[in-house]
């Protein structure tokens, strides 16, 4: 299964349900700004920073300016997709394996640097939890969440 993190500034500072909400119905319109819960970012210099921030990341174009950012280790299967809106974290889990905990808190160092340098708040549509970061303090409780609720939805 592949696992999946979004990352977005909201512009009230402070990411909401319905914010979510929001996006998962209206992220691919043309909305007007001026509705959108969520600031606008570049992906370009957002992939530079977090580029500055972990050099070996091996950066790809991705559809329409869109830019990917892979973790070095292929069997990490990291992914790091930046579009116009934000950040989608994508990697491969597996309940109650070792290599998927690696995974997860390598993911949560880079939630924690997008949320303390650029306001990012996480939300976990598998688990439907919105953060802002403070998930990386309890890193073995968030596992431990995931491998109780994932096995039963990956068998439902």
């Amino acid at each position: 299964m592949i696992y999946e993190i979004h990352l977005y500034v909201p512009k009230t500072g402070r990411l909401t349900p319905l914010m979510m909400e929001w996006l998962f119905e209206y992220g691919l319109s043309d909305a007007p700004e001026m509705y959108w819960p969520v600031r606008r970012v570049k992906p370009k210099s957002l992939a530079r920073l977090l580029l500055a921030f972990d050099n070996a990341l091996v950066p790809q174009p991705g559809p329409g300016g869109d830019v990917e950012l892979h973790h070095p280790d292929e069997n990490l299967d990291l992914l790091l997709y930046i579009h116009d809106r934000g950040v989608i974290i994508f990697f491969p889990y597996m309940a109650y394996s070792v290599l998927s905990q690696i995974v997860v808190r390598i993911a949560y160092t880079y939630i924690r640097f997008l949320y303390d340098n650029g306001g990012f708040w996480s939300f976990d549509p598998q688990l439907n939890v919105i953060s802002y970061a403070d998930d990386f303090q309890s890193i073995d409780d968030t596992i431990a969440l995931m491998d109780a609720i994932m096995p039963r939805l990956l068998t439902d």
